[in-house]
């Protein structure tokens, strides 16, 4: 398993616990939300042939959220198992402060260096939201989670 690996995993976690204090309305009323996600525990298991990476291997994962003040949104908690490179498909859910919870699935490919998932479903504030969550790199903040739904 890479850093590239984690570092993606770690971004679709930041992805799925998706709550923001402020949310903007955007084109076709849709609501966006920015968030920044941090890893705080994961644990990798190479299953079955030992190469460090390869198919059927696991990563699971916690990621702390926070808005762009700093303040805790939340977490979110999740599994990664390897395809075949590069892809690797994600389950995360994210849990908010205030309750709500956030669910995103989806294979990806680690070479790109901004990943979207599809929302599968959530609760509270996110009951029946359809979207998609972008990732990106932000550097030293962590990853830089963007939510776009509508419910």
């Amino acid at each position: 398993m890479t850093k590239r690996w984690i570092l993606s995993a770690g971004l679709l976690a930041a992805a799925a616990v998706a709550y923001a204090n402020a949310s903007n309305a955007a084109a076709r009323g849709s609501t966006v939300e920015h968030y920044y996600t941090n890893e705080t525990w994961h644990s990798f298991a190479d299953i079955g042939s030992k190469d460090n990476g390869g198919p059927a291997d696991v990563y699971v994962a916690q990621q702390s959220m926070t808005s762009s003040d700093g303040k805790k949104m939340g977490v979110a908690n999740g599994y990664g198992i390897n395809l075949h490179r590069p892809f690797v498909f994600f389950h995360w859910t994210a849990t908010m402060t205030n309750g709500s919870t956030l669910t995103l699935e989806g294979a990806v490919s680690l070479r790109e260096t901004t990943t979207v998932y599809p929302i599968e479903g959530g609760t509270g504030r996110y009951e029946g939201a359809r979207g998609t969550v972008t990732l990106s790199d932000a550097g030293k903040k962590g990853t830089l989670v963007t939510i776009r739904y509508r419910v």
